[in-house]
């Protein structure tokens, strides 16, 4: 396919390659039992073989070796061509020996045998659908088409059917050739958008699907609520343990709490060392304070759980700190030419990072700001203690905090 970006070429050379092991098998099983049951009826019924199904199975049998040796190892894309020429070639070859045949033994099957030789044939180039390449269907088509009518012309068989067979043949070529083309469309939308997720959140990506006007990538207001997430003694625990031990704590962590997090609309930023910045956009909803507030003690909740899992396999238990906040950002496409993220700037990220930080100090799982806990319904909505106002840096007033400990309704 002319024109593929090398990604969407690696992406389907790949799957190529892993589809043609597929189709050998497919082409070991048809022509061994082509060639085992022709001859066996052949062998049956005369007491003798044709050379054409001495040669279908001959074919099975070279499919078979083939694929347990060098097809496992190399793969190129002329090899397709190869193969898909060789299948034609023996049913062509195996066509008019099984006709040249029956003439002798049994004539009253020769117009089966030719019916049965040209549903074999379509069979063989509909698999070109799994091959990727519209030039390799077309080209199947055209040699298939010209073998089976040559076999036809030669054996002094052609009638009206035989055009019709052709016709056919001629509107699955056309189906190949859309198929192949609309395949490699949807393969490299599919690259774009793996792409724009390298520097685009899940969410605002479908809103770019839907409707490209609805955002503003060079930057726009927002109101959302930020949390922050973050494992404490990490240091030390992770002192103790090895590298992959680490790693295993850290990932088996992140798909807990991210779950949670996507589970209530919100949108996992980053993961900083055992840290998780994660946002609430207003984009899903007027009610990101209050889903955020229902994330974090969801994701204590999912803790206890991870954490019960833990004890039982002998490792220690890990404790959490949250800090959410409400306010007003900026989000856009940040950074350079060569790498872009889409990220939200401003005084309400700063502060809910420092309010996760107060956790510690305070001894609480959960701190939420006045602001948020207000924005999220109060003590209508949820169970929690005000705490004395802390001052934060860079902040003129201090900060009014909520230990909030569950909803309202206990749930």
């Amino acid at each position: 396919m002319t024109g593929e970006s090398p990604a969407l070429a690696q992406i389907l050379y790949a799957q190529a390659w892993r589809n043609e092991r597929l189709l050998n098998v497919f082409r070991v099983a048809i022509w061994t039992v082509v060639g085992l049951i022709t001859g066996g009826a052949e062998l049956f019924a005369s007491g003798t073989v044709s050379p054409g199904a001495v040669l279908a199975l001959g074919w099975g049998m070279g499919a078979l070796v083939s694929g347990l040796t060098w097809l496992r190892r190399y793969y190129r894309r002329w090899i397709a061509a190869v193969l898909a020429g060789i299948d034609i070639t023996v049913l062509a070859l195996c066509m008019h020996a099984g006709h040249r045949y029956l003439l002798v033994n049994d004539p009253a099957l020769v117009p089966h045998q030719l019916y049965a030789s040209g549903i074999v044939l379509v069979v063989l180039l509909a698999t070109n659908l799994l091959r990727f390449s519209w030039l390799l269907s077309i080209g199947a088509v055209a040699y298939g088409a010209a073998a089976y009518f040559a076999v036809l012309w030669i054996n002094d068989a052609v009638d009206v059917l035989t055009y019709v067979e052709l016709t056919v043949i001629a509107l699955l070529g056309q189906m190949l050739f859309y198929s192949a083309r609309k395949l490699g469309s949807i393969v490299r939308q599919v690259v774009e958008r793996d792409s724009l997720t390298r520097f685009l959140p899940a969410p605002l990506l479908e809103r770019v699907n839907r409707d490209p006007a609805a955002v503003n990538l060079e930057g726009e207001a927002q109101e959302i609520t930020a949390l922050f997430a973050d494992i404490r003694g990490f240091t030390a625990l992770s002192e103790r343990l090895g590298p992959t031990a680490v790693v295993q704590v850290l990932n088996e962590f992140f798909a807990e709490m991210s779950a949670e997090i996507a589970a209530r609309g919100g949108i996992v930023m980053q993961y900083i060392g055992d840290n998780i910045y994660a946002v609430f956009p207003e984009t899903g909803g007027a009610d990101h304070a209050r889903r955020a507030l229902d994330a974090a003690l969801g994701m204590l909740r999912r803790l206890e759980a991870l954490n019960d899992r833990r004890v039982a396999r002998r490792e220690t238990a890990i404790a959490i700190g949250i800090g959410v906040h409400t306010g007003p950002v900026v989000a856009g496409s940040i950074g350079s030419p060569n790498l872009l993220q889409y990220s939200y700037v401003g005084d309400t990220v700063n502060t809910a990072s420092r309010i996760e930080r107060l956790t510690r100090k305070r001894q609480c799982a959960l701190l939420a700001s006045g602001t948020t806990f207000a924005r999220a319904g109060g003590k209508a909505a949820f169970a929690g203690d005000r705490i004395p106002a802390e001052a934060i840096p860079g902040k003129s007033e201090a900060l009014s905090l909520w230990a909030v400990r569950a909803t309202a309704f206990g749930v």
